[in-house]
């Protein structure tokens, strides 16, 4: 019977014998008796190679295999000496051929020379426990979006036109017209909900922006909800049901790999108190108490954020930011229209922003003046404009970024680890 490393604990309590595969992590050599850290896709476990219950031949390959070889070991499941998991005790060992000196080693390594390793450095334990916890996130994700009646609703990834700032687009000749790569599938998804009233997207981003920080990559997966029939309001009470549901979902699933990277799943779930709404004017209230000074009408900063962020301890909202702070596509607010139907969800603790979202404009008279103001083409944008032309309604939507949502989640510095393989204005490769 061929296992893993999540069986083995269950196979030991009977002391099967069982079957593992995995890759040679580590190994400690200590005169007749060798341990190997083997690892699979689910963790790692010990194997301990004695060569009086191997054989001389086993014993030999199993000393003498490079780190990072792909192994077969056959043995016997038993609890581990500390009572709290399990190893296998080998009796035969196959190793498949490999080459020696794995290009990381156990010293210190800077961030570009593991990023330039990046196809080996994801198999380190901590990298490999992101990437699970990635996946858990996007099936969280999905699963309530399913739950709830959402439909996917697959946007193309090449669009004739730009969903906000075209200076941030990355240009295609198609065809010899031109083309971009979607900022966001919001736009498609409008059109989507006079079909199905609830769908979401799930998918790549490109952003062209030159931005050297902490939390911007030049490609990143968002996962984006449109909803008839929804206001403002209602949209951030759906936002923050999301939250809850997709943290609770991964703090149950992953608890190992978030424990590994040090974090507490208790600090992803709180009471049922609902998430602080603050207006944008009340921000600007808090900055300036926290001597941040700032002018009515300027988008708030990365650094904006984080001050806010270290006054909450749990999730938050910053609502009615001014029209001219945001896309052309948002409503205004009736009762006073400088300010826009609008919001960002912020993570505490000095994190800053994870969702922003809004209530979309319905009227098509509205519409055209915000894209005149903006400058955009109508003729460009007719097929967006048909949408309030026949059957608009209130509706709302927002965006999160899949790996902004991980690196809060796994407390990472810096968020190019919290993707497979990031792109940023520094890095295609590899």
């Amino acid at each position: 019977m061929t296992i893993g490393t999540q069986g083995l604990k269950a196979a030991a309590l009977d002391g099967q014998r069982v079957s593992m595969r995995g890759w040679l992590a580590s190994r400690q050599d200590r005169g007749k008796l060798a341990f190997i850290t083997l690892r699979d896709g689910d963790g790692q476990i010990c194997v301990v190679c004695e060569e009086t219950s191997m054989g001389a031949q086993d014993f030999l390959a199993a000393r003498t295999a490079p780190r990072e070889s792909a192994i077969m070991v056959h043995g016997t499941a038993r609890p581990s000496p500390d009572g709290k998991g399990a190893e296998l005790l080998a009796h035969s060992v196959w190793v498949l051929p490999s080459e020696a000196d794995f290009p990381i080693s156990r010293k210190d390594h800077g961030p570009d020379f593991l990023m330039e390793q990046r196809h080996l450095w994801i198999r380190s334990p901590k990298q490999a426990a992101i990437l699970r916890i990635r996946s858990s996130l996007e099936f969280a994700c999905q699963s309530f979006l399913h739950r709830q009646g959402f439909h996917r609703f697959d946007a193309p990834l090449m669009t004739p036109v730009s969903c906000e700032d075209t200076t941030e687009l990355f240009k295609l000749d198609y065809f010899g017209k031109p083309a971009f790569l979607s900022q966001s599938a919001q736009l498609y998804s409008e059109a989507g909900i006079a079909a199905l009233e609830k769908v979401y997207s799930m998918g790549p981003c490109f952003r062209a922006e030159k931005s050297l920080t902490r939390r911007h990559l030049t490609e990143f997966w968002g996962v984006e909800p449109e909803m008839a029939w929804v206001d403002a309001q209602e949209n951030m009470a759906f936002q923050e049901r999301f939250i809850r549901a997709i943290l609770s979902a991964v703090a149950d699933e992953r608890s190992d790999d978030l424990a590994l990277l040090g974090r507490d799943t208790a600090s992803m779930v709180w009471d049922s108190a609902s998430f602080t709404i603050i207006q944008y004017d009340e921000a600007l209230h808090m900055l300036a108490s926290s001597g941040r000074e700032k002018s009515w009408g300027q988008d708030l900063s990365v650094e904006d954020e984080e001050c806010l962020s270290m006054q909450f301890d749990r999730p938050f909202f910053v609502y009615k930011y001014p029209v001219a702070c945001r896309a052309f596509y948002i409503e205004a607010d009736p009762d006073r229209p400088e300010v826009a139907l609008s919001s960002d969800c912020l993570m505490h603790g000095g994190f800053g922003e994870i969702i922003t979202g809004g209530q979309r404009a319905s009227d098509l008279a509205f519409l055209r003046a915000r894209m005149a103001e903006h400058g955009l083409s109508e003729e460009t944008f007719s097929w967006y404009l048909d949408l309030r032309r026949w059957g608009s309604v209130p509706h709302s939507g927002f965006g999160m970024g899949i790996e902004r949502m991980l690196r809060w989640i796994c407390g990472l510095h810096h968020i190019r680890e919290a993707v497979p393989f990031a792109r940023t204005p520094q890095r295609i490769w590899p």
